[in-house]
């Protein structure tokens, strides 16, 4: 089997490792959030306050040369943020953290795919076989308790959902497939804090320019809901994303993002148990077992 592309040393693979924890906590944040705030002025003050914090690490790291080819790829990235996080914090105002974010390991799916043509890095077989398997054990979890295993019982849960929780997520997972190969892209041409601080500028005043021309500038009041929440997710968001953009530059992207949803759901069925009172079965155990054998092929 092929090594570990780019760095195999254990200092990187505790970088994806933190990364991973990081991006667990971040959705707990979020999803607590997102029954308070609504999605648009959420997503405003998560990137307003979080966009001082990568002005500081550029100042302090030192302004890089911005290459021609930074922007094209940093723009796109920008655009199917605003996308992507507005539909991720729409679907978990009605969705089940631990069903919601499962769905989201169809993103190293769809990133390992992206990443041949994009960046030129095809997985292994058994790399390939470990996605599968990461992506069957979702699919498993998404499942009612007592139904049967098969795609269709699948789309028939997702068509029952009256949120459309599941489709949005569908969505999600292939628009931040897209944005990482396109960050990993975007940084031969920038440093990580600058790139961290364009796309919190980039998506952040994109949406108050839409609240602004909606006129709806007052919903970023909803902050007064819950303040101390807020700034305990501005925190996870900004260690999640500075981390991945450290991690991405030492190790594939279709890689950092297959272990940071294998373990992402683990922590999705824990604390949602522990959170909001979610169900643990025998099926969400052994698909979250199933995805972190996955997470070890892909590793070994």
């Amino acid at each position: 089997m092929m090594p570990l592309p780019m760095t195999a040393s254990l200092g990187s693979l505790v970088l994806v490792l933190a990364c991973s924890l990081a991006w667990g906590f971040c959705d707990l944040t979020r999803k607590l959030l997102a029954g308070r705030i609504r999605p648009m002025p959420l997503l405003v003050l998560l990137t307003a306050a979080t966009a001082p914090l990568f002005a500081l690490w550029t100042a302090i790291d030192g302004m890089p040369r911005i290459q021609p080819a930074y922007w094209a790829p940093a723009l796109a990235s920008v655009a199917l943020n605003v996308a992507a996080n507005l539909a991720f914090f729409r679907a978990l105002r009605g969705a089940a953290l631990s069903l919601a974010i499962p769905l989201l390991s169809l993103t190293p799916v769809f990133t390992a795919l992206l990443a041949i043509p994009m960046l030129g890095q095809q997985p292994s077989l058994l790399q390939g076989l470990g996605i599968v398997l990461v992506v069957a054990g979702a699919f498993a979890l998404g499942l009612p308790a007592d139904g049967p295993l098969t795609v269709t019982a699948a789309w028939r849960a997702w068509k029952g959902d009256r949120e459309r929780s599941a489709l949005w997520m569908l969505a999600v997972a292939f628009f931040w497939s897209l944005t990482v190969p396109l960050d990993r892209w975007a940084l031969d041409g920038a440093s990580g804090p600058f790139h961290g601080l364009v796309l919190n500028l980039g998506v952040g005043g994109a949406v108050a320019l839409a609240l602004l021309v909606q006129r709806r500038l007052g919903e970023l009041a909803d902050v007064r809901k819950a303040p101390l929440l807020l700034l305990m997710g501005v925190a996870m968001s900004a260690i999640a994303l500075a981390l991945q953009l450290l991690a991405i530059q030492k190790v594939w992207v279709s890689l950092v993002e297959t272990l940071k949803r294998g373990i992402g759901n683990g922590m999705a069925v824990a604390l949602g148990y522990l959170v909001f009172r979610e169900g643990i079965t025998a099926r969400k155990l052994a698909a979250v077992a199933l995805m972190v054998a996955g997470v070890a092929l892909i590793l070994l």
